[in-house]
């Protein structure tokens, strides 16, 4: 039996359980999509989502057999309230008398998430799933299509070869600015000269303040307090946004975040950028850096081998578009009983 469950952080829990079981080579359960640690923050708290639009729905539902957990699913839901992210999938490991396999449990979680999706007007439903494993078969079956690579890199501080972590200089850097709001449509045409095309379909963003508020955050400036130390910049070269990065300040064991973007004829932009955000994050604090970047920003990804971060990770990103169930009398086209008599 699949049902929804009320708003706890149930997926994360099991994933920290699972993430040290795996430490003492034991699995607690199968993790098909998950967050990564710098993905994972909770959101703010429910007041503060219902005066901000700063956090997205929720949703999670589990599999159980006379109530025992047998996997669960979850998904967040972005900006636009037209598509859903599948933040987590997984299936127990320890499943002792239940009937279903592993496979069962993930594909009837998947298949109702795509179920509650066009009962809730959701027109695409996004996927990360590493690289190579045997259940993006599952995803394919369902329908979802992959269209780019996330590569997952980390800077550890710790164990560059200056064996210090305050070494690096100040970058010239004379367009760089603090994020305003009117730099909306200058990032999201940054974002539309990055990505290829296919890409760009599978996304389909509608507008560019929807594109920013899944990228930046609010659009609203918010006192130090709310905003947890996450700082937006941009490179105003003139005719256009030449690069955009957000420094995320980690907190208790989240690590830091950095997200970049830079514009494809201003390459050179990049290695300082990097060599900014990672001075900036480890003058407030020493941790690991985090960075996740598409695969085709080839030269990003070789900014970031050079000044230090190493790929750890790499997920295949998927789509489904969703096809919308008929749920209102007044849209389903049929004859009345006098009509048809008539």
């Amino acid at each position: 039996m699949i049902r929804p469950v009320l708003y706890v952080d149930l997926p994360g829990i099991i994933y920290a359980i699972d993430h040290r079981a795996r430490g003492n080579q034991h699995d607690f359960a199968n993790f098909v999509c998950w967050l990564e640690s710098v993905e994972s923050a909770l959101p703010s708290p429910p007041v503060l989502r219902h005066i901000l639009p700063i956090s997205p729905v929720v949703r999670t539902w589990i599999c159980e057999d006379h109530w025992r957990l047998l996997g669960f699913a979850q998904v967040r839901e972005r900006p636009s309230h037209m598509a859903w992210d599948l933040s987590y999938l997984a299936s127990m490991a320890n499943r002792d008398g239940a009937q279903l396999t592993g496979d069962d449990i993930l594909s009837a979680l998947l298949e109702y998430a795509l179920e509650m999706a066009s009962t809730h007007g959701i027109l695409r439903i996004f996927a990360k799933v590493e690289d190579e494993v045997p259940e993006i078969e599952m995803f394919q079956r369902s329908g979802f299509q992959r269209y780019a690579r996330e590569l997952t890199y980390v800077y550890d501080p710790y164990q560059q070869k200056s064996g210090s972590t305050h070494v690096l200089a100040e970058p010239a850097l004379p367009s760089l600015r603090r994020w305003n709001r009117h730099h909306v449509w200058g990032l999201y045409q940054l974002y539309r000269s990055v990505t290829p095309q296919r890409v760009l379909t599978a996304e389909l963003y509608e507008n560019s303040e929807e594109y920013a508020r899944l990228q930046v955050g609010s659009l609203q400036p918010l006192p130090s307090f709310f905003g947890r130390g996450n700082e937006n910049y941009v490179c105003d070269v003139g005719v256009r946004v030449g690069a955009w990065m957000r420094l995320c300040r980690g907190h208790g064991s989240t690590p830091h975040r950095i997200s970049l973007m830079v514009h494809p004829e201003h390459t050179d932009l990049a290695e300082p950028l990097i060599q900014f955000g990672i001075k900036r994050l480890l003058d407030a604090d020493v941790r690991r850096i985090y960075c996740l970047v598409r695969e085709y920003d080839s030269f990003v990804n070789t900014a970031l081998c050079n000044s230090g971060f190493e790929q750890v990770l790499a997920k295949v990103l998927l789509v489904r578009h969703v096809a919308l169930l008929a749920t209102r009398q007044s849209t389903v086209p049929c004859w009345s009983r006098e009509r048809s008599m008539a």
